[in-house]
C-alpha cells in the first residue's frame, strides 16, 4: 500500500519547483496520482499543505545533518554541519529550492517555522557554545545564524566541489568568528 501524503508532498516538491508557489492542489494531487478530494483529507488547506511541505523538508535535512558529537572541538562540529547540509541541497536541488522559496516568500506559518526550527537543536547548540567560548563575534545569535544561513544557501546553489565547499565554510567561519583585529579596531 502506496503512503498517500508522502506522495502528495514529493509531487508539491516537483511541481513547485517547476511552476512556483502559485500551483494549484488539483495539479498536485493530479501529479500525485490522488484526487483533489484525497489531498484535502491529508492536508485540509493549502496553507496546512505548503506548512506539512516545509516541515517534511525540513526534517529531511535534519536527518541528513544527524547527530553531532559534542566532545568534538566547535569549530569541527560545525564543519561537520556544514558538509552534512550542503551535501543535502546539492544532492536534493529541487527541494532545497522550495525549502528556500517557501520560508523566503514567508508562506509557511510562524508553528511551522517554530517546529522547524526545534529539529535543528543541535545546530543551534554548536552556535551556542561557539558564543560561550568566546568563539563566535558577539552579536546576537539569531543574526550569526542567518548569516551562515544565507552563507549555506549559496555553496549549495553554487553547486561546490568538496574542495570548494571546505573554502566556502573558513570564508563562512571567519565571517562569524572573534577576531583581535575586529575587536582593536573597534577599541
Amino acid at each position: 500500500m502506496k503512503y498517500v501524503p508522502a506522495d502528495i508532498l514529493d509531487a508539491a516538491v516537483a511541481l513547485i519547483d517547476a511552476q512556483g508557489i502559485g500551483v494549484s492542489t488539483a495539479k498536485v494531487a493530479e501529479a500525485a496520482g490522488v484526487s483533489n478530494g484525497t489531498l484535502f483529507n491529508y492536508f485540509r488547506t493549502k496553507q496546512d499543505l505548503l506548512d506539512e511541505l516545509y516541515l517534511h523538508l525540513k526534517r529531511d535535512l535534519a536527518a541528513a545533518i544527524g547527530a553531532i558529537d559534542a566532545a568534538v572541538p566547535v569549530k569541527d562540529r560545525a564543519r561537520t554541519i556544514w558538509d552534512r547540509w550542503v551535501a543535502w541541497g546539492i544532492d536534493a536541488p529541487a527541494r532545497h529550492r522550495v525549502v528556500l522559496m517557501l520560508k523566503g516568500g514567508g508562506l509557511v506559518s510562524d508553528a511551522a517555522v517554530d517546529e522547524a526550527a526545534a529539529l535543528f537543536a543541535a545546530v543551534s547548540d554548536v552556535l551556542v557554545a561557539a558564543s560561550e567560548h568566546g568563539v563566535v563575534t558577539d552579536m546576537q545569535l539569531p543574526y550569526l545564524a542567518a548569516v551562515v544561513e544565507v552563507q549555506l544557501d549559496l555553496a549549495v546553489s553554487s553547486g561546490l566541489g568538496p574542495t570548494e565547499r571546505g573554502v566556502a565554510f573558513e570564508m563562512a567561519w571567519a565571517s562569524i568568528t572573534a577576531s583581535p583585529h575586529v575587536e582593536a579596531a573597534a577599541r
